[in-house]
């Protein structure tokens, strides 16, 4: 007789889903003799896997919708952390404290430009991955507007507490690049799957914001995930996003008075 098992694959990690599916017939195969006595013949079981959420595991869908996040984590953390350096080497910063301004208004009137920017870039982004990647849309529009606010509002925090930090351009974009984009980019699974990763690295993946982004493109495009499947991360990401504003803001005003 021939039996067959069933199996779903989650295939909105493409990479993974592929390995899943090349390996499962292989493990079966090992679980069963390991289960009958030495010289038994193998019953005739195969497994009929089913691929959710990316049946052809194309990899455009993997990667376009973590891309979003590492795109405005660029725009937001690095652009901010650059241009206010700049402006206190230019000495435009000592200028702007001369209006009758507190250092919190200038704060807002730095961000809201860049909050813009990302705003109009991470949409673009989607766009461009439906027109020319075909990657689907499953989900809430408004819901992903809303977490993106939270993700660019902590890329800001972060472009600024790093321009707190340093004096110089050069400085605040090696910093950015280094602590911001690189750790994005391997630690939020958005080219590796943080569960093969060594425990500490998921570990520190923790205080990644884009980890929890990334998941939340992916949920909300991919799968249609609502508020209530992806309320965890959201809240993970709020509270990253407060305390990194109230450090920031802190160490801006302390700098600038």
């Amino acid at each position: 007789h021939r039996y067959e098992l069933g199996m779903l694959i989650d295939g909105a990690d493409a990479n993974m889903a592929a390995a899943v599916q090349g390996y499962s017939n292989r493990v079966l195969a090992q679980y069963l003799s390991g289960q009958l006595p030495p010289g038994a013949v193998l019953p005739g079981v195969v497994i009929s896997p089913k691929v959710l959420y990316n049946p052809d595991l194309q990899s455009a869908q993997f990667f376009v919708p973590g891309l979003t996040a590492i795109i405005l984590l660029m725009i937001s953390a690095l652009l901010t952390s650059v241009t206010i350096a700049r402006e206190r080497e230019t000495g435009t910063m000592e200028q702007l404290l001369t209006a009758p301004v507190t250092p919190g208004q200038i704060l807002i009137g730095k961000l809201l430009p860049y909050l813009v920017i990302a705003f109009i870039d991470g949409i673009i982004v989607l766009v461009f991955a439906k027109l020319l990647f075909n990657v689907p849309f499953l989900g809430s529009p408004l819901l992903l507007l809303g977490f993106g606010f939270i993700y660019i509002a902590t890329s800001l925090a972060i472009g600024i507490l790093i321009s707190s930090l340093v004096k110089t351009q050069q400085v605040a974009m090696m910093i950015a690049v280094s602590s911001t984009l690189l750790p994005s980019v391997m630690l939020s699974g958005f080219i590796f799957a943080i569960k093969i990763m060594p425990i500490p690295l998921q570990a520190l993946s923790y205080i990644i914001p884009a980890r929890y982004f990334v998941t939340i493109v992916r949920g909300i495009m991919l799968k249609g995930a609502g508020l209530s499947i992806l309320a965890l991360q959201g809240l993970a990401l709020l509270v990253i996003m407060t305390g990194f504003i109230v450090i920031a803001a802190r160490k801006f005003t302390t700098r600038v008075g």
